[in-house]
């Protein structure tokens, strides 16, 4: 007889069965839904998604709530570049600094869920403005073993394929995941012009080129566990990654005086590659008690993040400039050791307990080497550069039956040291930092399925080395760039007002916010005399920004599900120092899906979205528009999936544009590149599926770097 649930809660009493009564079979049918929030944190199901089998994690960002990404790939929490990216909870140096890289080899139906949280307790690390975005990947269940292989292709002359393997012997379990994947981004065509006010002989300029690039990536991962008995665990887990990709491109670039005669003209050919690597392992230690959920953990991590770039540019000069060959090579490197106690009590229904330290030793160094026609240059730039961080955290929490409070309190002590060189002068740098940082979250449920939250905390982001970086990329030496080791950390006040209410048909969810940031991290672009246009980052920012965003999901029927996403902040944006930048405007965002279980084991799903240009010190980008569709069906006893994705189906071309410039240049450029495609994917599963691989309910999750800085370059790092 069919049982239908239809409410959060549903008591069907005692079923009683008479003895020797058979059950031929019992069919759980269930659709989970995509996006579910809890009290501290939304999450999106990635497994819920079909899309998932044949899209990359990047692409399946752009449907997450919270989370937006322009037509460069930047990626924004909340409208905020200055966020921290975890993989189940742990950091990952990699994510800081080729986070669309990553992402856009990581295939999605590798990983569970996507937590986003935007006011993160005071048991994470305080780094992340912007809050945290925290990828769990699949911990697929097994007894005996289990596995899957998977492969596909896309019609740009991708590739991809995927294989997963699990077992369990005894009290040791284990699992391990391999994938590889090569992509191609067709040629994109760019045209930009400028004026720079203060200079009569390269008033203006001008530029055209093209580009294009591909990549080939592979990961691996694993994770095991081995149970002591009922209440020790020792768990083990592993994450490695490779990428490497090339890029080519072509540009002409003049200059012309006030009465437009041509003062300056080259044309610059360039041949990249870059490289980069992560190697990380962890090891967690938890005791539990005969009382439910409490918890003692103690754990190691060790990670490792080498990076090499090589740029090749021939330059050849048409009027007034050298005709010369140059190449720039810069190998970075970073190594980072973590240890970490945890301890959670729920004293009581009523009264939780949390707290921990951690201890945090990062070693980064950077070697760079630029030659021009062969020959060495006095442009040699040497990074080495070591933190140590202390963290001490108490959290309690209060819960009644409809009204519950989070309090938290962190200490951080942070030490850094460093020595740069740049063209053979050494300068040394050290600061001292210590930061106080409190969280408190008050939460109401009037009734089931329905929250009214209010949290405060502060946050920091402190640079990585792609912000610190002293390396100097003048592979186009009209446009030249580099890291400032001289950084600080900043500080961030952040405000959030919540209400969510939920039905087995509908959740709803309306948040507004607020923050502000008195040093922020910028990039900063200053025109030179000779036309050049140098750009660094520096702690001169004042961020300001208000907002509200609105998610609805609507499930009419257990096979049609249709969400739609909203949000809209305005942004005050200005600079410190003397320094007379201003910036402000408002911001809108907006997407909506479905997804329709049309046949047995088989679904449609459609989802497109619009945002508004972004707003940034020294300018704003283009808005951006997409769409997307995509198709799955189940064989085999639902052991082979087949999907197709079509990505941008009605538009063959699209155009990305952005203004920039301040009291002493404008400029403006337009990018058009590649949009449509659509790719196809194979997923044969195989084995049997019981258990699951334990870990530790609590590890290390270093949520304390600045994302982007490298390939990111989101917001306030955004190139002009």
């Amino acid at each position: 007889m069919p049982v239908a649930i239809s409410q959060l809660k549903t008591d069907l009493g005692k079923i009683s069965l008479e003895e020797g009564t058979e059950i031929k079979e019992v069919t759980v049918t269930a659709q989970k839904p995509l996006v579910r929030i809890e009290v501290d944190k939304l999450v999106y199901n990635m497994e819920s998604d079909p899309e998932s089998q044949t899209n990359n994690a990047l692409e399946m960002l752009y449907k997450v709530p919270l989370i937006t990404i322009d037509a460069e790939e930047n990626i924004t929490l909340n409208g905020q570049s200055n966020f921290k990216v975890l993989m189940n909870g742990k950091s990952s140096s990699m994510m800081a600094g080729n986070l669309k890289d990553v992402l856009k080899s990581l295939p999605a139906k590798t990983i569970k869920d996507i937590e986003v949280i935007t006011n993160p307790s005071s048991k994470y690390d305080a780094e992340g403005v912007g809050g945290i975005i925290n990828i769990i990947t699949n911990k697929k269940s097994l007894s005996g073993y289990n596995g899957s292989i998977g492969a596909g292709f896309d019609t740009r002359g991708g590739y991809n394929g995927s294989l997963y393997l699990a077992a369990k012997l005894g009290k040791l379990s284990f699992s391990g995941r391999y994938y590889g994947d090569y992509y191609v981004q067709p040629q994109s065509r760019n045209t930009g012009n400028g004026e720079y006010f203060n200079n009569s002989d390269y008033h203006y300029s001008y530029t055209d080129g093209s580009n294009s690039y591909s990549g080939l990536s592979s990961g691996f991962s694993g994770e095991a566990s081995f149970e002591i008995d009922s209440l020790n665990l020792i768990s083990l887990s592993f994450w490695g990654y490779q990428g490497s990709y090339e890029n080519k491109g072509i540009s002409n670039t003049g200059f012309m005086n006030t009465d437009e005669d041509i003062t300056r003209s080259y044309r610059n050919t360039i041949k990249s590659s870059t490289g980069y690597g992560y190697l990380t392992g962890n090891m967690d230690y938890q005791k539990t008690f005969k009382k439910p959920e409490q918890s003692f953990t103690l754990s190691y991590k060790l990670d490792n993040n080498p990076d090499h770039t090589k740029y090749i540019s021939n330059v050849e000069g048409i009027v007034n400039y050298d005709t010369y060959s140059q190449r720039s090579e810069n190998k970075s490197a970073g190594r980072e050791q973590t240890l970490q106690a945890d301890y959670y009590d729920p004293l009581t229904k009523k009264h939780q307990i949390e707290g921990g330290m951690k201890f945090i030793l990062r070693q980064n160094s950077s070697n760079s080497e630029n030659l021009r026609n062969e020959e060495v240059t006095s442009e040699v730039n040497k990074l080495d550069y070591d933190q140590y961080i202390l963290g001490l955290y108490l959290g309690y929490l209060y819960k009644l039956e409809k009204i519950s409070t989070k309090v938290g309190l962190r200490l951080e002590r942070t030490w850094n040291d460093g020595i740069s060189e740049t063209a053979g002068i050494k300068t040394d740098f050290k600061n001292r930092l210590f930061n106080l940082v409190p969280y408190i979250t008050f939460s109401y449920m009037p009734k089931q399925g329905r929250t009214l939250k209010l949290s405060y905390t502060q946050r920091l982001s402190r640079p990585g080395i792609w912000y610190l970086d002293p390396y100097i990329n003048d592979v186009d030496s009209m446009n030249v760039s580099y890291g400032n080791p001289r950084l600080d950390a900043e500080i961030s006040h952040s405000f959030e007002l919540g209400y969510t209410y939920f039905t087995p048909k509908l959740n709803f969810s309306a948040t507004s916010y607020a923050s502000l940031v008195n040093n922020s991290i910028e990039r900063i672009t200053r025109i030179q005399t000779n036309g050049s246009r140098i750009s660094t980052y520096e702690n001169i920012g004042k961020d300001q920004r208000l907002g509200i965003t609105l998610y609805v999901n609507y499930r009419p029927s257990a096979k049609l599900s249709i969400y739609s996403y909203a949000g809209a902040s305005y942004t005050n944006l200005s600079a410190n120092s003397g320094y007379a930048i201003k910036n402000k405007g408002f911001n809108y965002r907006m997407s909506l899906g479905s997804r329709w279980t049309a046949w047995k084991n088989g679904s449609v799903s459609f989802n497109g979205g619009i945002y508004s240009p972004n707003i940034m010190l020294q300018g704003k980008s283009s808005g951006f528009y997409y769409t997307s569709l995509g198709v799955s069906q189940y064989l085999l006893n639902r052991k082979l999936m087949l999907s197709a994705y079509a990505s941008d189906p009605f538009w063959k071309e699209k155009k990305y544009s952005g203004e920039y410039g301040d009291i002493t240049f404008h400029s403006s450029n337009e990018t058009v590149y590649s949009a449509r495609s659509l790719r196809f994917s194979l997923t044969w599963n195989f084995g049997k599926m019981d258990l699951q691989v334990k870990k530790a309910s609590r590890g290390i999750q270093n949520d304390d770097l600045k994302s982007g800085g490298g390939n990111q370059g989101s917001g306030s790092t955004n190139s002009e």
